[in-house]
């Protein structure tokens, strides 16, 4: 059982109940507290006293709220719990700007680079980064620079790796301070668009004020643009909200959309401003056989299950017939494939005690492509 007072803030909290609670006896002792002394003072003293402590409690309340609400606003805002005492209180509770200690991007590159495939995909990150990198040393030799837009379009099919570079990105920018926090807000049209005029702008403006100081992902980005010729689609309200944010915040944010690419660059030429803004695209191809393969051994390997020797010479014919389908999802049908292997493994192991729980068979692995 978890003990309670292991817990410094529940101690803080008895200590401090159980000390107030006697300090307060003690003030309003009619026979030996300050309440006693205070009976025998005239009138017109009680008077300023009174006023004086009225005042005195008033300010401590006043700044106990302020401290509050300012850890409230640093916590929203991702800061760090400590704070610059009451400059930094006040400062924090009236513009909550997210601030996060420096940090090499070594290590977000490395993740970048671990990444199964996406070599072309790695190639254009690598690019943007060099190219951050050299605006900075200009800035600090003194030099002019030129203002870099952070803001992209991801195209290609789902499931490869859109989501996780996207993420990986903003560590590396916010490493690189091109980005305070980095953290990443993934939304779709649903997240964006109500039914009614007047309320899209604002559930817009709600995830753009969310990923400030980060990056909003809008996946299939396309759906606001509607069908051509069509009217009366509140996408296009978001869009207008989301251009004027971007404008509003053009250091604080960086937007990224995606989608397929026919209906990605149908998407961006719907609107002169979304083209104004978007003139960096990254096209992530398909994943072949082989790079699907590994994503399912490493997916298993961090479930803490082995495949089987030769299991990629089992599966690949599938995987081959499989990806002509519209509806291939790459990546995620790596992760379906593991969950529907995971329950032929559990049916067969449930009349063999002995058998090894964190192997998967080929057996295993046939039965979830339905060759079995």
């Amino acid at each position: 059982m978890k003990n309670p007072l292991k817990d410094q803030q529940v101690l803080a909290i008895i200590v401090g109940g159980v000390g107030a609670t006697l300090i307060t006896g003690w003030v309003f002792n009619l026979q030996s507290g300050p309440a006693n002394w205070f009976r025998g003072l005239a009138p017109s003293t009680q008077s300023v006293l009174g006023a004086s402590l009225m005042v005195f409690l008033l300010a401590s309340l006043g700044l106990l709220v302020t401290f509050v609400a300012s850890s409230y606003a640093r916590s929203g805002a991702l800061q760090p719990a400590q704070h610059g005492g009451l400059a930094g209180a006040v400062k924090m509770l009236f513009t909550p700007e997210r601030e996060i200690a420096d940090s090499s991007p070594n290590k977000a590159i490395e993740t970048l680079e671990a990444m199964v495939g996406l070599v072309p995909v790695k190639r254009e990150v690598n690019g943007l980064i060099a190219r951050l990198q050299v605006e900075q040393k200009r800035r600090a030799q003194g030099l002019p620079t030129m203002p870099l837009s952070l803001h992209m379009v991801f195209t290609g099919p789902p499931g490869v790796g859109k989501t996780e570079v996207a993420r990986a990105l903003g560590d590396i920018y916010r490493s690189l301070r091109a980005l305070r926090v980095g953290h990443l807000v993934e939304v779709q049209r649903a997240d964006l668009v109500a039914g009614f005029i007047g309320q899209t702008a604002p559930k817009m403006l709600a995830k753009c004020r969310e990923a400030l100081d980060g990056i909003l992902f809008i996946d299939e980005a396309y759906t606001l643009a509607g069908t051509p010729g069509s009217g009366g689609d509140f996408g296009r309200e978001a869009i207008d909200a989301l251009l004027k944010f971007m404008e509003d915040h053009r250091d604080r944010i960086m937007v990224i959309v995606a989608g397929y690419p026919n209906e990605m660059r149908r998407f961006i030429d719907s609107n002169p401003g979304l083209a104004g803004r978007f003139t960096k695209t990254i096209d992530f191809p398909r994943y072949s056989a082989d790079d699907l393969c590994e994503i399912l051994r490493r997916m298993a390997a961090r479930q803490h299950f082995t495949l089987p020797e030769g299991f990629q010479a089992r599966i690949k014919p599938w995987i081959a017939e499989r990806s002509r389908a519209e509806d291939w999802a790459n990546a995620r049908e790596m992760r379906t494939l593991l969950e529907k292997a995971r329950e032929a493994q559990a049916m067969r192991i449930s009349a063999d005690p002995s058998a090894d729980l964190s192997r998967l068979e080929l057996s295993d692995l046939m039965t979830a492509t339905g060759r079995g």
